[in-house]
């Protein structure tokens, strides 16, 4: 219980100054959006788009959006001097990964709440399915996305080029998680049931599992300073 009031403290702490500030969210919407509306404009106004476009274009937008809210995870408390002081606290380690990735996992469902109805608006007039057939799909990708980020973010952020050694080292990480959550997207914008989507989901919810299992066991060595 003492574990999960400490981690309930940091993710509190973080989501009142992400909230407050809106740095983060509002740049991932804006720039989410902006995608969109590029892509719209290169693909054609009001032209029509299968299934497997869409899900192409809905992803490129959550997944290069989410990367501008993952680099701020670490950089406020490298700038500050706060990471020391965490070590230092009786909180540990695994809390503070735990924490962060809920952190990173909230961002991500509150820009996909700007996100995703701009994207049917701009793109769903020829699809299917229903915004909520795709919920499985977004929290799995944003568990994955969140656990994986959250280790890359922590062993980027002492480095003097984190906003380009970040992408590079988190892309062909989550590359499996993204192909699975293109595929399974396109069966849902086509408007096939979840359990014909078990083939991509199961693969999906395995990589969350081995990828949280991993960054609560690499994180103390990510985040300490030497």
């Amino acid at each position: 219980m003492s574990s999960l009031r400490q981690v309930r403290f940091l993710l509190g702490k973080d989501l009142r100054i992400e909230l407050r500030k809106k740095e983060s969210l509002v740049s991932m919407a804006f720039f989410g959006t902006l995608i969109l509306v590029m892509l719209n404009i290169a693909n054609g106004i009001g032209r029509q788009v299968d299934a497997e476009t869409g899900a192409g274009i809905l992803w490129v937008a959550i997944i290069f959006s989410s990367v501008l809210g993952l680099g701020r995870v670490f950089a406020r408390e490298k700038e500050n001097g706060c990471v020391a002081a965490l070590l230092l606290s009786p909180v540990t380690a695994g809390e503070i990964y735990l924490a962060k990735t809920l952190v990173n996992f909230t961002l991500m469902l509150l820009a996909e709440l700007v996100l995703v109805p701009v994207f049917y608006v701009l793109f769903g007039a020829q699809l299917n399915a229903a915004p909520l057939t795709l919920l499985p799909i977004l929290l799995l990708v944003n568990l994955g996305f969140s656990t994986t980020g959250t280790l890359v973010s922590a062993i980027s952020a002492g480095t003097r080029r984190n906003e380009v050694l970040l992408p590079i080292l988190l892309f062909p990480l989550i590359l499996p998680l993204t192909a699975l959550a293109v595929k399974a997207t396109s069966g849902a914008l086509a408007a096939k049931p979840l359990t014909a989507l078990l083939d991509q989901l199961e693969p999906m919810a395995a990589f969350c599992v081995v990828f949280t299992a991993a960054g609560y066991l690499l994180f103390p060595f990510a985040i300490r300073e030497d």
